[in-house]
């Protein structure tokens, strides 16, 4: 990157961005305030209008109950009594022009409209009052008793007024909506019930269903804030049926008095996210793509868990305008200073990118072998001068640093040469180990035939061959030295035993391996989730793993996975490495612990891996078994089995 853009951005990163940031920021930040200002009025507003609405159904509930208590219901009361008895009493037509006369006139004098029924203990209508239309009672029975609507034949509809409480107002839905008029049967408002007693015997039921009218007018009302949209929704989870019914939706002009041939619910999502907010809290807002919607939730019926979710949807341009107009400004300011940038960015270049240009042409020169360049130190500008000092600096120094460093290569080249013979040593020093045994044992034999056949031999043949075999036995004890002292050189030292984490080692074993199997897109995968600990030297072991890994790695084609999968009881730790790779030939399969042995390209192995690591598993007293996978799967699987607890040897 040049010099010029690295002025620019210095200068804009230290001033532009950060003011716009600043900007942007207060920006969101006021924008918030004003939203949470907003949901606080609008939440305010909606609470407002459940509160009228509360009211409104409790004056219902209050006017329900001073029904049920009028002197008129009380006069009634025989003819639910003789009804509840299969008899016809003789003034129940008298009663029942009494009672409708009562009930027109009580409909006059309250506001809004509603229906009064009186019914039977088997749920039939014996009058039915709607404001300026009284039911005449035209349905006969089998009882000979008539009836002002259809009977209701319904068990479970019976229990239900059977069951309702004592001098309390009920909150029912009842079955005769959809008798007369089809299309209006779907009634937003539940009906208020109260059981009509004769002492202490049900004798039938008062219900009264409202129209709605007057929470038609208290919605219709309201303040609609920053143009929202109103809308009421029920939440009864316990029926189905009722569960998102909408009672009011302004937006698809539906209303309490509206007459409905079915219900109209809520569409799905928003049921589901609005009432799971609900939930977490009785008001709240709700962001759509477009829009917000603001609710309140409330429980219009008393002793039922039945709410209703008030809610306003307003259009999120209506509330963001102000402040987008903001942050046009404000990108328009960031554009006007980086153009300002740019121009202060040139005429800085001038000044520094001249002796910049210099003194990058004599460092060229410096790298090209011209040793003798030196910087101008007089500079007008202090940094280039120290800069300049720098580079001077570094070529006094190079040189004399210089043969050092040919040193330090010359030093590190003959390490590596030890290493490898010692690595040689040691393979050689283990193989020569074994014949030399040999020899010892065969002296020992030797020897010991001699003594049995001594009779037979002469003195001086005897002497002469006891001499020679000990000879023999002495040079083998002395090349035996020489192979201790080869070992003692490859540092083939006995474990160090140290308690440690299984997961830990195999982990720390992989993150030295990983990126060689990054090189090639191999994953490796540990299936060992536990946290098991282990006696054993660390860091013997893990090179053990690490030769595995390599050799599974190099096996492996790229993209390819290596699965490292353990098993640990209280006797044994069982560590299993399997690959998918070319495998092993079967007649190498015998050869792959011996020293020097690799079917790796010349130059890519020392042939030395394996039988180190077997040897260090030995004498963890453990076993290392590698076998090619089966017919059906490429690879192989190396099998370490090593005991929990190595036993000491004990003199």
């Amino acid at each position: 990157m040049r010099i010029r853009s690295h002025i620019f951005i210095s200068i804009f990163f230290a001033t532009v961005v950060p003011l716009v940031a600043l900007a942007l920021a207060a920006s969101y930040y006021s924008e918030y305030s004003y939203q949470r200002e907003i949901k606080r009025e609008i939440i305010t507003s909606l609470n407002g209008m459940t509160v009228e609405i509360s009211h409104e159904l409790q004056n219902s509930q209050n006017l329900v109950l001073g029904i049920s208590r009028a002197t008129a219901i009380k006069s009634f009361m025989p003819i639910l009594k003789s009804v509840a008895n299969d008899e016809n009493h003789p003034s129940i037509r008298l009663l029942r022009r009494k009672i409708n006369r009562y009930l027109e006139g009580f409909q006059t004098i309250i506001p809004g409209e509603f229906t009064v029924r009186v019914l039977d203990i088997r749920g039939d209508t014996l009058v039915k009052v709607t404001k300026n239309n009284t039911r005449h009672a035209q349905y006969e029975s089998l009882q000979g008793i008539n009836y002002v609507e259809h009977q209701i034949s319904s068990p479970a509809f019976i229990q239900i007024l059977e069951k309702l409480p004592k001098n309390e107002v009920s909150y029912i839905t009842l079955p005769h909506h959809a008798l007369q008029n089809e299309n209006s049967f779907a009634k937003p408002l539940l009906d208020y019930a109260v059981p009509l007693y004769d002492m202490n015997t049900w004798v039938g039921t008062l219900v009264v269903t409202l129209n709605g009218e007057q929470i038609d007018r208290i919605v219709n009302n309201s303040t609609r804030l920053y143009r929202g949209k109103i809308l009421i929704a029920e939440n009864n989870p316990d029926d189905f049926s009722r569960h998102g019914l909408l009672i009011y939706d302004e937006v698809k002009k539906l209303h309490l008095t509206q007459a409905r041939s079915s219900f109209f619910n809520l569409p799905e999502q928003l049921s589901k996210m609005l009432f799971t907010e609900s939930i977490q809290s009785a008001e709240g807002i709700i962001k759509q793509n477009d829009s917000l919607i603001y609710y309140s939730e409330f429980f219009p019926y008393p002793n039922r868990l039945i709410g209703w979710v008030i809610a306003t949807q307003i259009n999120r341009d209506i509330l963001s305008a102000p402040f987008a107009n903001n942050r046009i400004a404000i990108w328009l300011f960031a554009a006007t200073a980086l153009l300002l940038t740019l121009i202060m960015a040139g005429f800085a270049v001038r000044k520094i990118s001249k002796p910049i240009c210099h003194l990058a042409f004599q460092l060229k020169s410096f790298a090209d072998g011209k040793y003798e360049q030196r910087a101008n130190t007089k500079q007008t500008i202090s940094e280039i001068e120290t800069l300049s000092s720098s580079f001077n600096y570094m070529a006094d120094t190079l040189v004399h640093t210089q043969n050092e460093r040919d040193k330090a290569q010359k030093m590190a080249l003959q390490n590596n040469k030890l290493a490898s013979i010692g690595q040689m040593a040691a393979g050689i020093g283990h193989e020569i180990n074994n014949p030399l045994n040999n020899i010892l044992s065969y002296s020992k034999l030797i020897s010991r035939t001699i003594a049995k056949n001594a009779g037979q031999l002469e003195t001086k043949n005897l002497t002469s061959l006891q001499k020679d075999i000990d000879s023999l036995r002495d040079e083998t004890l002395r090349a035996s030295e020489i192979i201790k002292g080869i070992l003692n050189f490859s540092r083939q030292m006995p474990p160090q035993l140290r308690t440690f984490s299984i997961k830990e080692w195999l982990k720390k074993s992989i993150s030295l391996v990983q990126q060689t199997a990054k090189t090639q897109h191999i994953e490796i995968i540990l299936n060992y989730e536990d946290d098991d600990v282990f006696e054993g030297d660390q860091a013997q072991l893990q090179q053990v793993i690490i030769n595995l890994l390599l050799n599974s790695i190099h096996a492996s084609e790229d993209n390819a996975v290596i699965n490292i999968n353990v098993k640990c009881d209280k006797d044994q730790i069982e560590v299993e490495i399997q690959d998918f790779g070319c495998g092993i030939k079967n007649e190498d399969l015998n050869n792959i612990y011996v020293p020097f042995f690799s079917t790796k390209e010349e130059g890519d192995g020392s042939g030395l891996g394996l039988s180190v690591s077997l040897g260090i598993i030995e004498s963890h007293q453990g076993n290392l078994m590698i076998t090619n996978n089966p017919k059906n799967m490429k690879g192989t699987t190396a099998t370490l089995t090593l005991p929990t607890q190595i036993t000491k040897d004990t003199e």
